[in-house]
C-alpha cells in the first residue's frame, strides 16, 4: 500500500454526496489500495466550504468525520521552502497558480507523493519533482 495525496477537487469527488460521480468511478483506480492523504490546505479549503454554505451543526460533523478518513499532511517550515520554491518555478514559466494549488504541490513535492488531482493545470504544470495523476479532460 502506498500514500497518494488527493488535491481538493479529487476529495470533494470521494464526498459520501457524490457516491454516484462518474469521477469517482474514473479516479478509483487510482485511488484503491493506497492509504490516502490530504494536505492542511485541502481541510482548510474544504472546512470553509461548510462555513460559506452556512451548514449546520450535524453536516459539519459529518465533514470532520469525512476528513478524519485521511492523513491529514500538516504544514512544517521546509513545507514553507517547497512551497516558495513551486511558485518561482511556476511563474518562472509564465504559469500563475494559485496559492492553495501551490501549497497542495509543494506538499506532494515535500513527501515524495503521487498528486491525484482533477485540476489541468496543476496536472500539466510541469514543476520538478511533482507527479500527478488526472483524469481531467
Amino acid at each position: 500500500m502506498s500514500i497518494v495525496l488527493v488535491d481538493t477537487s479529487v476529495t470533494s469527488i470521494l464526498h459520501p454526496k457524490r457516491r454516484e460521480s462518474p469521477l469517482r468511478a474514473a479516479y478509483a483506480p487510482s485511488l484503491s489500495g493506497n492509504q490516502l492523504a490530504m494536505s492542511f490546505q485541502s481541510v482548510a479549503e474544504l472546512l470553509f466550504w461548510a462555513e460559506r454554505n452556512g451548514w449546520g451543526a450535524p453536516q459539519r460533523h459529518a465533514l470532520n468525520l469525512f476528513i478524519s478518513r485521511f492523513l491529514v499532511i500538516p504544514y512544517d517550515f521546509e513545507l514553507a521552502r517547497v512551497w516558495a520554491s513551486v511558485m518561482t518555478q511556476a511563474r518562472a514559466r509564465g504559469r500563475r497558480l494559485e496559492s492553495g494549488d501551490a501549497w497542495i504541490a509543494a506538499t506532494a513535492i515535500h513527501r515524495a507523493l503521487v498528486l491525484v488531482t482533477h485540476d489541468k493545470d496543476l496536472a500539466g504544470s510541469s514543476i520538478p519533482g511533482l507527479r500527478t495523476i488526472c483524469h481531467a479532460r
